[in-house]
């Protein structure tokens, strides 16, 4: 289905341009080295002036929580991500303080806050040490604005924000400093995001430019240079750059193949999945099937939230994916957890174990931390798994396994289609004496009353 190429751009309302100019504040970022791990104290607020340095004053007094951002980014271990949140929430608390000190409007400093939680979130719930729902349960734009998720909130700001850009001038060049920083919101998770984020970088560029006006183009205008004597180049150097060539080239062609991979590993996961074992020549009759997680979880089945299947030697309850995960992530939507909750009251009252299973649809995902529709589904299969051991299912009783795309329940032709093969099932496979103990807790329900 075709989709309109300006859907995703926030500035499509504002005017019928396309030709946008390339601009390129501060240059390319330089990797540095690998950062120390993100300190738990609360982040130092100077209450020093501030100096002339070319900053509006909303993101001068900003600033030290943006630049706390790339190491968070890098960071692949915390020992203690509460006490790090902690210390983030003080900084947002300072940062507030010292706005509304340096007589910054109210308004405008809720806005710049929202901004603020939202890039040191996705910052935060991209790491290992964040992901799974880690950081997401509580996160700092729940905290201060009582919501889960702002990707989409801080590019449809941005947009109003835009209509008058010279009374918005600070909140516009907030965002960008975001964006520049690593920050994409929902740009994330739809097609072509990274593209589609540049234009939209691009075009705001130009907007603060045309605000900001002309710049000299020499960053000193008086200036003498000291004469010193000409060296000879040290014999060692030409080998030096080449050796750090050689070193960036090989690292370009690791990433490059890194990436690549995870294009083909999901065709080979297919393949994989297909290989069954052929069915026996003559089965055996099996008894009808006992009513087993069905009649604990009928509330749930009512309201449309699961779907149990109770089998002769297992019972099978199907989460549907949408609405249980936000769009490319792992981490769990909160209003989900309570029945989490359910569901593991209901286990805990059957003997047997527990597998649960993590499916996609067959759309491609591709990010630094989910390489393949496998990753995916693995991660969202331990994070239930973690939430069921966490509600009282012993932790020998459970294990978690991703299936990708390899076994969907219908086509993957239509977004409906996709939908139900978004999902997670928890399968309970019973153990023998099992149904005489189950029968004995809950009256006996027929088996064509299984639920779906």
């Amino acid at each position: 289905m075709a989709t309109d190429p300006t859907s995703n751009d926030p500035f499509a309302q504002l005017d019928g341009q396309r030709t946008f100019i390339k601009p390129n504040p501060g240059g390319g970022w330089a990797p540095g080295p690998r950062p120390p791990e993100p300190p738990t104290q609360p982040i130092e607020s100077a209450d020093a002036p501030l100096s002339d340095s070319g900053l509006n004053p909303l993101l001068a007094v900003a600033n030290k929580l943006m630049l706390a951002v790339p190491p968070l980014r890098r960071t692949r271990h915390v020992t203690d991500p509460g006490a790090l949140r902690t210390a983030l929430a003080q900084g947002v608390r300072d940062f507030e303080t010292s706005a509304h000190q340096r007589g910054i409007p109210p308004e405008r400093v809720m806005a710049a806050r929202y901004v603020l939680c939202t890039m040191l979130d996705e910052a935060a719930a991209d790491t290992p040490w964040g992901g799974s729902g880690v950081w997401g349960r509580n996160s700092l734009l729940a905290s201060f604005h009582n919501e889960t998720y702002g990707g989409e909130k801080v590019f449809q700001l941005m947009a109003r924000l835009a209509e008058k850009p010279d009374a918005n001038r600070d909140l516009l060049e907030l965002i960008y400093a975001a964006i520049a920083l690593g920050f994409e919101g929902r740009y994330r998770v739809i097609d072509n995001g990274r593209a589609q984020l540049e234009a939209v970088r691009d075009k705001l560029a130009q907007i603060i430019r045309q605000q900001r006006g002309p710049y000299p183009g020499d960053l000193a205008q008086h200036w003498q240079g000291q004469p010193m004597a000409q060296r000879r180049a040290l014999s060692w150097l030409p080998l030096a750059v080449t050796a750090v060539l050689t070193v960036l080239l090989l690292v370009g062609i690791y990433s490059a193949f890194l990436f690549s991979l995870g294009g083909h590993t999901d065709p080979v996961y297919g393949q994989i999945q297909s290989l069954r074992l052929a069915p026996p020549v003559a089965p055996v009759a099996q008894p009808a099937p006992v009513p087993r997680l069905a009649q604990f979880l009928q509330s749930d089945i009512k309201a449309g939230l699961v779907a149990v299947r109770d089998e002769v030697d297992r019972s099978v309850v199907t989460i549907r994916g949408d609405g249980l995960f936000a769009s490319g992530s792992s981490s769990l939507v909160t209003e989900r957890e309570p029945l989490m909750g359910r569901i593991a009251q209901a286990l805990a009252k059957v003997q047997g174990a527990v597998l649960v299973t993590g499916h996609t649809d067959n759309k491609p995902v591709r990010t630094t931390r989910f390489p393949s529709n496998w990753h995916l589904s693995e991660e969202r299969a331990r994070t239930v798994r973690d939430l069921l051991v966490a509600s009282g299912v012993a932790t020998d009783r459970v294990r978690a396994e991703g299936r990708a795309e390899g076994e969907p329940v219908a086509n993957n032709d239509t977004d409906a289609n996709r939908a139900l093969n978004r999902r997670v099932e928890v399968t309970l496979f019973t153990t023998r004496g099992e149904s005489h103990t189950v029968r004995a807790a809950v009256p006996a329900v027929p088996a064509s009353g299984a639920q779906r």
